[in-house]
């Protein structure tokens, strides 16, 4: 067993600074020791970003937010409270009335105001999808995912990605607090042939969790999900008919009746899950910075992405046909001309295929030690404008997104076009 990690303190960062100080080599005990100081530097910024309840917790709404976010008049609301009707919430020390996300959509549920798909509507996964590290695939998602539950919508979200940056965001430590069977991990290995996989239950049900988030459920991730990968090769070369691409939508399709919306996040590199949680994908959301080396990067994941879709059509009774594919540009400053130029560039060459709204470089979206996201953010130490702002954006992005997935609806699609056709006309 290797030794305890060395503690991080000033002494040793200030040495790690030394300039004339080389930097060590490294064999496998060095690794596992840098593994092990990791992980305890993890554990240490999770629970002091929890403290201290030591689980993440999600903030409350005041009635003009709840107003707002249901599109419903303040006066309907107190006049539901005050009858008796809805749920009242709670009084806080300034007797202002705070209510719990549960509560917002039992308001909906009580109003008939839950955007549900119909039985007879398809449900829609997204693919949060990039090859390109560092272009907010993560952020895009979760914020996505939360939207999607505030707004009142049955979501889940998996984690594709063996690092588990998605599954960090919901408090959870991958390595700690999420055990294999509660990744897609023991799906993916399959059933077993000459050795039976006991982790199988034949479902994904047995894999999700539900999150803090009323509404929004999780597949999490952890290392498991990398050795998985292998899984997959193996199983395509022992498995009669058996293809590798389709192994995370068959699994999906064993719990898509319970939810209107599915969000993958996915890993930064063409593998076998990135490849897996394409194909499963009815739509693509594609995050790109307005910088020339992530413009550069969209016309390999376009490529790739050709020869991906015409290797599965040759085996399928069907070509791969995504409902939506959109770019997302992501990262972006109005004021930085070099950034206004690339966006003209992507516009110019993807046309509607690019989201009208952008995501804005702001603080706010940048999550912290916190491990806090906009929407889970009830007080700002600064100018409350930029939150503000910050929320504007990610309505303006996700609202986009929630149109198009609604448009797959038929049941939604039609009221929708005449609500739009209503509103256009009082304008």
């Amino acid at each position: 067993m290797a030794a305890d990690p060395e503690p991080v303190t000033a002494e040793s960062l200030s040495a790690a600074a030394d300039p004339t100080r080389r930097i060590p080599p490294a064999d496998a005990d060095d690794i596992e020791k840098m593994a092990e100081a990791a992980a305890k530097i993890l554990e240490i910024a999770v629970k002091a970003a929890i403290e201290p309840e030591q689980r993440k917790v999600l903030r409350k709404w005041n009635l003009g937010e709840v107003a707002e976010l249901l599109r419903v008049s303040r006066k309907t609301l107190e006049r539901g409270i005050d009858e008796g009707k809805l749920p009242g919430g709670e009084r806080n020390a300034t007797r202002r009335r705070l209510f719990t996300l549960e509560e917002i959509h039992k308001i909906q549920e009580i109003l008939g105001l839950l955007p549900w798909r119909a039985a007879s509507d398809p449900p829609v996964t997204i693919a949060v999808a990039n090859f390109k590290g560092g272009v907010s695939k993560t952020s895009t998602a979760i914020h996505l995912g939360q939207y999607f539950a505030l707004r009142g919508y049955r979501t889940l979200m998996i984690d594709v990605d063996a690092q588990g940056s998605l599954t960090t965001l919901f408090g959870l430590r991958p390595d700690a607090d999420v055990e294999m069977e509660q990744t897609l991990a023991p799906w993916l290995r399959g059933p077993g042939l000459s050795e039976p996989n006991p982790e199988w239950t034949g479902t994904l049900a047995t894999a999700i969790r539900p999150t803090y988030w009323h509404g929004l459920d999780l597949i999490g991730a952890n290392l498991h999900l990398y050795g998985a990968e292998f899984a997959l090769a193996s199983r395509q070369n022992t498995e009669p008919n058996m293809r590798f691409y389709r192994v995370l939508s068959d699994g999906i399709a064993t719990v898509s009746d319970r939810y209107d919306v599915i969000i993958l996040d996915t890993p930064p590199s063409l593998s076998f899950l990135t490849t897996n949680a394409i194909f499963a994908a009815s739509g693509i959301v594609m995050p790109v910075p307005p910088a020339l080396m992530d413009f550069a990067s969209s016309v390999s994941f376009f490529q790739l992405l050709t020869e991906l879709v015409r290797t599965t059509d040759l085996n399928e009774a069907a070509p791969k046909r995504f409902d939506f594919l959109g770019l997302l540009i992501s990262k972006y400053e109005a004021n930085n001309p070099n950034h206004v130029a690339i966006h003209d560039w992507l516009r110019a060459a993807f046309a509607k295929r690019v989201l009208v709204n952008t995501m804005s470089l702001t603080t706010i979206l940048k999550i912290g030690a916190d491990i806090k996201t906009a929407y889970e953010i009830e007080r700002y130490e600064g100018d409350r404008r930029t939150l503000a702002r910050a929320i504007e954006y990610l309505n303006g992005v996700n609202g986009e997104i929630e149109a198009v997935v609604r448009a797959q609806w038929p049941s939604k699609a039609a009221m929708d076009s005449k609500t739009a056709r209503i509103r256009g006309g009082r304008a």
